[in-house]
């Protein structure tokens, strides 16, 4: 670990170096809203290597949430209602709830930065992580 923390701030130099919420989950997912306690809004990231899906297919019409994702490094296909676009590293995709998306690495190795919230709502943590 690389974390660096005082009252009320924390800093990670490297998102890889944030570990799993649970011990059975792969190295390659990081909760990043638990690591730093954050919530107010969801923010996860997931590194692999080129040619794996980073974000299975889905949409968020049920929790009505709105998602962002930063491509920090590497590369992606977005697929967004069924229409794939390519966004290398610094690019940002914004998706609307009911929009299906899916998201696979096209280099070796890309991280994905996903932040979403549901608008005028408090955030919830969803099952999945607690």
């Amino acid at each position: 670990m690389t974390a660096t923390a005082g009252t009320g701030w924390k800093i990670e130099q490297d998102v890889n170096d944030v570990p799993p919420v649970k011990p059975d989950w792969p190295a390659t997912w990081k909760s990043i809203r638990h690591h730093f306690a954050i919530t107010s809004f969801g923010v996860n990231a997931v590194t692999k290597d080129a040619g794996s899906v980073l974000i299975p297919e889905h949409d968020e019409t049920a929790s009505g949430q709105q998602e962002l994702y930063f491509v920090h490094a590497g590369g992606v296909t977005a697929t967004l209602d069924g229409a794939p676009v390519t966004v290398g590293a610094g690019g940002l995709i914004a998706v609307e709830p009911a929009v299906r998306r899916k998201f696979e690495s096209t280099a070796s190795p890309t991280t994905l930065l996903v932040i979403g919230g549901t608008p005028g709502a408090a955030y919830t943590v969803g099952d999945w992580e607690s």
